[in-house]
């Protein structure tokens, strides 16, 4: 029985294929719109406690404090500038100051940053080695789990970095000067680490210019007078940067972890009082970024609401028009000795086949458009945002569009099932 039932809903539905694909176009948009919602904000949440790592404070050139935020912990924005050697150690020895992490940003292989840090990032965000070992001289690398999924790079692997955050390759020549090697791969941490590739800061400073190179090699030569060629710089440990001689060196940004909350009040204000320096709360400046993007959030939701509530009317009026059409043909198999409930039912499983249709089309579509925006735009590549993840919310999501498409094609059931049949054969059609 219920298999005559579907291929009679089946039949109805692709008699009229103009109302029945505009009714699922309309309930998907609906659905993929409040399903990207869902994504963005679960996996924003998720990112934010991940990657924020505890960190009190970031100290970067004057510019954007949500810029700054968004480029040293998130890594998905340019960052505002460089801030002198020299500030950066002063602040590295504030008594306030528990713990600090040193960044130089700016390059990037195939979509995924290389930051040039040290090695106490390691600790600082509970990460390990799969593989390998830590770097223990310039341009050697520690790639993310993700990386080496995504590029699938291994030990030994060498590459040239490349300007900004590109996506393709058409700029992979620019540091040929300075190839990078990987010499360790990093387990999942679930945090932005997965995604970047990690160095030493002065890997950063070689492949970008003489200036710096120049720097380092007086600073590698008052520690070994014997070591005056570039071959011979490489080989030495990389330097401490609070102790070596700061003159002409650049970091990008400065993660900082408070000694004591009294901190909160003095630090920032010192830091800001420094020429060229800003300090930003990643708390702050997070909670101000869901707070620009609350209406936008607002409005896509209402116009996803609306969308549905269309959808859940031109079910109704597709099932009603689909019950008056064949109301004849249901007093006919009635004559002959069908049910009222295989009336009902067969309403019913049409108002449900359109909705559940619509809604697993929406939610693949959402995460279709995730999927492409990962591949071909790089802050999303960084961001992790995949669509591959499937979150319990949106099932509840599938639900409500099953039961938006029930409750729609009730009213349209009982009528049908009200119906005399026999009225109806006289009647003719």
């Amino acid at each position: 029985m219920m298999k005559l039932i579907f291929k009679l809903t089946l039949a109805n539905m692709l008699h009229r294929p103009l109302s029945t694909f505009l009714t699922m176009a309309t309930l998907a948009a609906a659905v993929a719109l409040m399903s990207l919602l869902i994504q963005i904000r679960e996996h924003t949440a998720y990112r934010l406690k991940q990657d924020i790592a505890d960190v009190d404070l970031v100290v970067g050139a004057k510019g954007s404090p949500l810029q700054l935020v968004l480029s040293s912990l998130l890594h998905i924005d340019i960052p505002t500038g460089n801030i002198p050697l020299t500030d950066a150690q002063t602040i590295m020895k504030h008594p306030y100051v528990s713990e600090t992490l040193p960044l130089a940003l700016g390059d990037s292989f195939r979509r995924f940053r290389v930051v040039g840090t040290t090695p106490n990032i390691m600790e600082f965000y509970d990460a390990r080695l799969a593989s390998g070992e830590i770097w223990h001289e310039a341009q050697q690398v520690v790639i993310g789990s993700s990386v080496h999924k995504a590029l699938k790079m291994n030990l030994g692997q060498k590459f040239y970095s490349s300007h900004g955050l590109s996506s393709s390759g058409t700029n992979e020549a620019q540091h040929q000067h300075a190839p990078y090697e990987v010499i360790g791969i990093m387990e999942p941490t679930y945090s932005i680490l997965d995604r970047l590739i990690l160095t030493s800061i002065d890997s950063i400073w070689l492949a970008h210019g003489e200036e710096a190179h120049d720097t380092l090699e007086e600073h590698s030569e008052h520690e070994d007078e014997a070591h005056h060629h570039e071959k011979d710089i490489l080989s030495q440990p990389v330097p401490d940067l609070q102790s070596i001689d700061p003159t002409g060196l650049e970091i990008t940004a400065l993660l900082i972890r408070y000694k004591s909350p009294i901190a909160a009040v003095h630090m920032p204000r010192m830091v800001n009082s420094t020429p060229g320096l800003q300090a930003a709360a990643p708390a702050i400046e997070i909670t101000r970024l869901f707070d620009l993007t609350t209406g936008i959030s607002e409005t896509i939701q209402a116009v996803a609401i609306i969308l549905t509530v269309i959808g859940g009317v031109s079910i109704f009026i597709t099932v009603s028009h689909s019950s008056a059409a064949g109301l004849y043909d249901m007093a006919l198999m009635r004559a002959v000795g069908a049910s009222s409930t295989f009336t009902i039912s067969q309403r019913l499983l049409e108002g449900l086949l359109i909705a559940i249709t619509s809604a697993v089309i929406g939610v693949s579509l959402a995460h279709l458009l995730l999927l492409v925006l990962h591949e071909t735009y790089a802050p999303a590549a960084v961001f992790g945002l995949t669509g591959m993840r499937l979150y319990s919310t949106e099932l509840g999501l599938i639900i409500g569009a099953v039961l938006t498409g029930a409750a729609a094609s009730l009213w349209p059931a009982l009528t049908a099932y009200r119906v005399d049949p026999s009225i109806l054969l006289k009647r003719g059609r």
